[in-house]
C-alpha cells in the first residue's frame, strides 16, 4: 500500500505569501490590545487606586484633603468623584490614549500633570504610577497576538 500526497504549489505559495504579509502587520491585534489596556489603565487602575499594576497609590496629603473639603484651588471645579485619589474632574483618568501602527502600540497620557504623578517629583506629589508594563500587560498583549495568529492560519 502506497500513500501519495501531492500539493498544489501555487496554492501553498499563495497561502504562505498571504500569511507573511499578515504577520508583518500587527495593527489589528494592537488595536484590540490597546482597547484592553486603556480599560486597565484608565478604569480599573483608578478603581483599584494603583492596584491593577501592583503599585498602590499613597494617600492624599492633609493639605490636599483640606483643599478638597474647602473647594479651593483646583478643587473649585465640580467633582465627578471625591472618595478616590487622583480622581476629581476625571481629566487624568480619561487622558489615556493609544497610538497604533503596523509594528507598534503606544499607550500614553498627555494630561500636563500626569508626568508628576507617574514619576513623582521629590515627594510633592508622591509617585503614583498609573502606567506600567506588568505581567498582566504582557498577558493582554499576547492574548490578542495569539488570537490574530490563529486567525491568519485559518484564512
Amino acid at each position: 500500500m502506497d500513500l501519495k500526497i501531492s500539493l498544489n504549489s501555487t496554492q501553498v505559495t499563495k497561502k504562505l505569501s498571504q500569511m507573511a504579509k499578515d504577520i508583518n502587520n500587527f495593527s489589528e491585534p494592537f488595536k484590540k490590545a490597546g482597547d484592553d489596556l486603556l480599560k486597565m489603565y484608565g478604569v480599573e487602575n483608578f478603581q483599584k487606586q494603583g492596584g491593577s499594576i501592583g503599585e498602590s497609590w499613597k494617600g492624599l496629603s492633609a493639605s490636599t484633603l483640606k483643599m478638597r473639603t474647602e473647594r479651593r484651588g483646583y478643587y473649585k471645579k465640580n467633582p465627578i468623584q471625591t472618595n478616590k485619589k487622583l480622581v476629581w474632574t476625571g481629566k487624568l483618568k480619561k487622558g489615556f490614549e493609544k497610538m497604533v501602527s503596523r509594528s507598534k502600540l503606544i499607550i500614553k497620557n498627555d494630561v500636563n500633570y500626569f508626568k508628576y504623578h507617574q514619576l513623582g517629583s521629590g515627594g510633592h506629589p508622591p509617585q503614583r504610577k498609573m502606567l506600567s508594563i506588568t505581567s498582566k500587560t504582557i498577558t493582554i498583549l499576547m492574548k490578542r497576538v495569539n488570537e490574530y495568529a490563529k486567525k491568519i492560519i485559518k484564512k
